[in-house]
């Protein structure tokens, strides 16, 4: 018995630390008078598949993100040093593919191009899965200062996407979003 209480410490940590971490994705359920039910959804498998730009990825998630009837194949960010690099010096991105940030914490945040090479769609997505608001054809920045994109309330989610995805899918201010782990 004692040689397996280290294992069962670690996979209650496990439980807890999930439950706080970056990388859990909450969803919720319910009708429309807010009676809503919450559940977080935890992905902990190792992705060897391409990533968004058609290089190798390390060990990131990817998730399906549907906005109305589109989805996006979105690889993740939610370590610190994810969030921080982001897409920065990708120079391609697949037509139906993104980065889906997810902050640890619902807050305002506000995203640069620093460092990137081709232009964005920046769409920021509140805790309770709708779209917040969306910078279009976001250009790569240039010379410093980098113009900061800032969202106008605590959002949860930022999901970047080619420049033009949003209009030409018809993405607006208000639609709701799905974010579901990719199989």
């Amino acid at each position: 018995m004692r040689a397996q209480t280290p294992i069962l410490i670690m996979l209650v940590c496990a439980m807890v630390a999930a439950s706080t971490l970056p990388g859990c994705v909450t969803t919720h359920t319910g009708a429309v008078n807010n009676s809503s039910k919450t559940s977080a959804t935890v992905s902990v498998r190792a992705v060897t598949k391409s990533s968004a730009d058609g290089n190798s990825s390390t060990a990131r998630s990817h998730y399906v993100v549907t906005i109305g009837s589109t989805m996006v194949n979105a690889e993740s960010a939610s370590t610190p040093a994810e969030l921080e690099t982001g897409l920065m010096n990708r120079t391609f991105l697949n037509e139906n593919a993104g980065m889906l940030f997810v902050f640890p914490t619902e807050q305002k945040q506000s995203f640069w191009m620093k460092n990137m090479r081709i232009p964005l769609d920046i769409v920021f997505i509140t805790k309770d899965m709708h779209v917040l608001n969306i910078y279009q054809s976001v250009p790569p920045c240039t010379a410093d200062p980098c113009v900061s994109y800032a969202s106008n309330a605590p959002i949860k989610y930022v999901l970047e996407v080619n420049a033009g995805f949003s209009a030409q899918h018809g993405i607006t201010i208000g639609d709701t979003v799905l974010i579901a782990p990719a199989s």
